[in-house]
Formats: C-alpha cells, structure tokens, sequence
C-alpha cells in the first residue's frame, strides 16, 4: 500500500540557501508544502525542544558550512541518539552528504542514523529513503554503547549468537 508522503511533518537541517530551496522544491513535488527548515544543528536541537514540535523525519547535511558551529549533521545524530535530554531519541535520521565512503557510511550507521542520501539531490533517491524510513519502520536496540536503529534489514528471531539485541520501542 503507498503512502501518502504529502502527510509527513519533516524538520530538514540545511545551511546554504540554494540547497534549501532544493529540498523545498522536491518535497513540495511530493507534496510535503511545509517541511521546516533550519540551517544548524543547534537551531534543529531547538526546534524539537519547543513543546508540540513532533516532524515524522529529520533529514539533515553530514556537512553544515558556514553555520559557525561545532554541531555538524553527524554530531546532532549522535546527541539526539545518546544525550539523556534528548526531545527525540527515536526520530528517524536521514543523513546527507556529497562525501560517500564505507568508513563514513560505518560512521553513519554506528552514530544511529537510519539512511544516507548520496549528493548530488535527486527526486527518486530522496523519495526512496523516505519511503523506506516510512514504509519499513526499524526498531531501535541498545548494546555495546549503541542505541538507534536496528542495523539489519531483516530480522531471524531463530539468530542462536551471543549478539542479539535489546530491544526498544518508540514511545
């Protein structure tokens, strides 16, 4: 069953004006008319803090130039994930970077992020990782020092190995 994407509430985190009206463009072609956009990741720790503030999704630069902060993409990530204050540690977490290797996606992953979009912006990858944070819903797990989503694809609740997970739920 599709879903309707134009429903989703999305918080993007973008600090060049070029880029965020291209995220504004393409989310209005799949009828997202109000994604809130902000260009830090302290302006997006803030506007998850207000009461009331809930988006479905955060889609967020790995790189924020010219913000004049420490927080980049990946920093947020991990504090919405690991700081106990956090407004929302289940959101999903969609990263973007122009920047791909198998070191950063690694880092990606293991910061608690649920999918990475490779720049340059296109329509179809955009509409692909939505889809897939919507339509695939990931439980989140505890272990190791880890908390986020689960990692793997699919689940095999006959895994016998010394690594399953502790669940969690969002709440």
């Amino acid at each position: 069953m599709p879903y309707d994407l134009s429903r989703l509430d999305l918080l993007v985190v973008e600090a060049e004006d070029s880029m965020a009206a291209s995220w504004r463009s393409l989310l209005g072609g799949f009828g997202i008319r109000n994604p809130l956009v902000v260009a830090s990741g302290t302006e997006a720790w803030a506007a998850l803090s207000r009461p009331g503030s809930r988006p479905d999704i955060i889609i967020c630069r790995w790189e924020l130039p010219g913000t004049g902060e420490a927080m980049g993409g990946i920093d947020l990530a991990r504090r919405l994930r690991s700081d106990p204050e956090s407004p929302a540690p289940f959101l999903p977490f969609i990263i973007a970077t122009a920047t791909i290797t198998r070191e950063r996606v690694r880092e990606a992953l293991d910061a608690g992020v649920h999918e990475v979009l490779v720049l340059p912006l296109s329509a179809k990858a955009l509409e692909a990782r939505l889809r897939e944070t919507v339509d695939k819903p990931r439980r989140f797990v505890r272990g190791g020092g880890y908390f986020g989503p689960d990692r793997r694809r699919f689940t095999r609740p006959d895994y016998p190995g010394p690594y399953r997970r502790h669940e969690e739920r969002a709440g």
